[in-house]
C-alpha cells in the first residue's frame, strides 16, 4: 500500500529533519592486499598514496557544507576502513590531527578504529590511547590459520592473540569480528571458534556469513566452480549456533550479527539503525544529513583528484520523499532486537507508517516473521533468517 505524505490523513509533523548530527564516519582505504570476498572500496598496497589521502581527507573537511568554522561536538567516531591502522604511528598522528580541527568530542563518546591484527603494535596504541579512542573493533574473522589463508587474510592466530592482549592491556572496550560459512567449515569447527572468541571475554562479538559479492574474486571463483558456498541448511545451522552459544555465554543479541555484553552496544551503528543523521567522510563514505544521502566516489582516485582540483567528491545525493524514508527506517530498525515503535519512527519520518505498510506488515506477521503488539513491531526468531527479504519487502 501506497500513501502520499501530503494528504491529512497519514501526515504527522517530522521531527527528523531537526535531529542535529552527532556522529561521524571516517573511511580510511589503505590494506595491504584486497581479501577474495572483500567489495569496500579500498586502495591495496599502496602506502605511498596515505600523505596525499591525508591531504584530501583535510581539504574535504574544510570544504564540508555542513562543517563551518566551529568544532562540531560529536557524541561517536568511527574509524573505519579499508584498515585504518595501516597507517604508521606518524601518519596515524596526522590524521587525528586533522580530524581534530573539525571535531570536538563529547566527554563520554564513543570513538572507535577498527584494526587487523598484523598492523597493530605497541607505538600505534599508545597514539590511540593518547587521542581518545576508547574501542577496537578488531577484524580477527577466524582462529585458525588454514581458514585464514583460505580467506585471503595477512594475519595469522598468534598475531591475533597478540593483538587482543595489547587491547586488553589498554582499552576496556574491544569488538571481535568473525566470519562463518567458509567453504569446507564443519559445525564442530565453528562452534569451536565462538568458544574461543569467547574466551578473550570481548565486550562485543560481530559475526557475519561470508558473502559473495558480484565483483569479488570469490565471486568469479564460485561462479567458475573453483569452489563450492556452503549450503544454505549449514549457513543456518552455523547462525543458530553462534546465537545459542553467544546468548549462553551473557552476549546480548541486539542486533541480526550483533552481540554485545551489558552497556557495549556499538552506539555508533545504534546511530545507523535507528535513523539519526550521520556525516561521513572519504572515498565511497555516504553521509545522511537534512533528509538526503551524499555518496562520495567510491574510487580513492577518483575522490582525491576531485579534492585536489576543488571538486565536490560527492557522487551522487538521493532525496528521500517521507515515505521513501519510513520504510527505510522500518526496515533497518527491524534489524535491532528490541524492534521499533510505529510512533515514534512516523513522528521521526512526518509519514504514518500503519497506513503506508500496513499490507506489507500484516504480510510479515502472517508469515511469522515479525510481531506486533500495539505499536511495537519486533522480528521473531523465524525472522532472522529472512532479515533481507523481510527489508526488500519493506522498501
Amino acid at each position: 500500500m501506497m500513501c502520499d505524505s501530503a494528504k491529512s490523513e497519514t501526515e504527522v509533523p517530522s521531527t527528523f529533519m531537526s535531529l542535529p548530527v552527532r556522529s561521524i564516519y571516517v573511511h580510511v582505504p589503505f590494506c595491504e592486499h584486497r581479501c577474495g570476498y572483500c567489495d569496500f572500496s579500498i586502495i591495496a598496497n599502496r602506502a605511498e598514496l596515505i600523505p596525499r589521502y591525508l591531504n584530501a581527507l583535510r581539504k574535504e573537511l574544510e570544504t564540508s557544507p555542513h562543517l563551518d568554522s566551529h568544532l562540531l561536538d560529536v557524541d561517536t567516531l568511527y574509524i573505519g576502513g579499508g584498515t585504518p591502522t595501516l597507517l604508521s604511528a606518524n601518519e596515524l598522528e596526522e590524521l587525528f590531527s586533522i580530524l581534530s580541527d573539525s571535531f570536538l568530542l563529547a566527554p563520554d563518546a564513543e570513538f572507535t578504529i577498527e584494526a587487523n591484527p598484523d598492523g597493530l603494535t605497541a607505538d600505534k596504541i599508545q597514539v590511540l590511547k593518547s587521542v581518545g579512542v576508547n574501542r577496537v573493533s578488531l577484524g580477527v574473522q577466524s582462529f585458525d590459520d588454514s581458514r585464514l589463508i583460505q580467506l585471503e587474510r595477512t594475519h595469522s592466530v598468534q598475531q591475533t592473540e597478540t593483538a587482543i592482549e595489547l587491547i586488553q592491556q589498554n582499552f576496556n572496550n574491544f569488538s571481535l569480528d568473525l566470519i562463518f560459512a567458509i567453504p569446507g567449515q564443519t559445525l564442530s569447527e565453528w562452534q569451536q571458534m565462538l568458544l574461543k572468541a569467547i574466551s578473550f571475554q570481548p565486550p562485543h562479538i560481530s559475526s557475519y556469513a561470508l558473502t559473495y559479492e558480484k565483483g569479488t574474486r570469490f565471486w568469479s571463483d564460485r561462479n567458475k566452480g573453483n569452489f563450492q558456498s556452503t549450503d544454505e541448511q549449514m549457513e543456518v545451522e552455523m547462525y543458530l549456533k553462534t546465537i545459542s552459544e553467544l546468548t549462553k555465554a551473557n552476549y546480548d543479541h541486539y542486533e541480526i550479527s550483533n552481540f554485545a555484553k551489558a552497556g557495549s552496544q556499538s552506539r555508533h551503528n545504534n546511530i545507523y539503525w535507528s535513523g539519526r543523521p550521520y556525516l561521513a567522510f572519504g572515498p565511497g563514505a555516504a553521509s545522511f544529513v537534512d533528509g538526503q544521502r551524499h555518496s562520495n566516489h567510491r574510487s580513492s582516485f577518483t575522490w582525491m583528484n576531485r579534492l585536489e582540483q576543488n571538486q565536490s567528491p560527492i557522487v551522487s545525493t538521493d532525496d528521500l520523499t517521507a515515505e521513501e524514508r519510513a520504510r527505510e527506517l522500518l526496515a533497518i530498525g527491524l534489524r535491532r532486537r528490541e524492534g521499533v515503535n510505529l510512533d515514534d519512527l512516523s513522528l521521526a519520518a512526518g509519514v504514518d507508517l500503519a497506513v503506508c505498510c500496513d499490507d506489507e506488515i500484516s504480510n510479515l506477521i502472517e508469515k511469522g516473521w515479525i510481531h506486533r503488539e500495539f505499536s511495537e513491531l519486533r522480528i521473531t526468531s523465524a525472522g532472522l533468517l529472512f532479515a533481507d527479504e523481510i527489508a526488500s519487502i519493506l522498501v
